[in-house]
């Protein structure tokens, strides 16, 4: 066995078999929805691939909490993402369309540091 650029590869009887390996690679997280404690795209990231009512239990790379402390988002599906401000999906709310980003979220109706919530279409 190989380790390959990030890759472990096998030799089975001449042949090369690789497997990817890796949680969080930006391979495996190719559609999701991406979200940054800073604007700009900067800070603490994390992403999510599915809705989650409840962003409480949701951390950055760097420790800190994602709910009520995101500031900029990309979304890298092909689907339709909405955000909302509270746990639960109430309150105000903003729509991700697919393949967008948005570098400041205090220009939306769900303004700076309030999501709590992100639902997929």
């Amino acid at each position: 066995m190989w380790k390959i650029h990030g890759v472990k590869a096998f030799v089975v009887t001449g042949a090369v078999i690789s497997a990817v390996v890796g949680a969080g690679t930006s391979a495996q997280a190719a559609g999701a929805l991406h979200m940054y404690e800073k604007n700009n795209f900067k800070g603490g990231h994390e992403y999510v691939t599915r809705t989650d009512k409840d962003l409480r239990n949701n951390y950055y790379d760097n420790g800190k909490k994602v709910d009520n402390n995101t500031s900029s988002v990309k979304n890298t599906t092909s689907r339709y993402v909405d955000l909302w401000q509270n746990v639960g999906c109430t309150g105000a709310h903003t729509t991700s369309y697919p393949h967008t980003q948005d570098k400041k979220l205090s220009n939306d109706a769900i303004k700076d540091n309030r999501l709590s919530c992100v639902k997929f279409r």
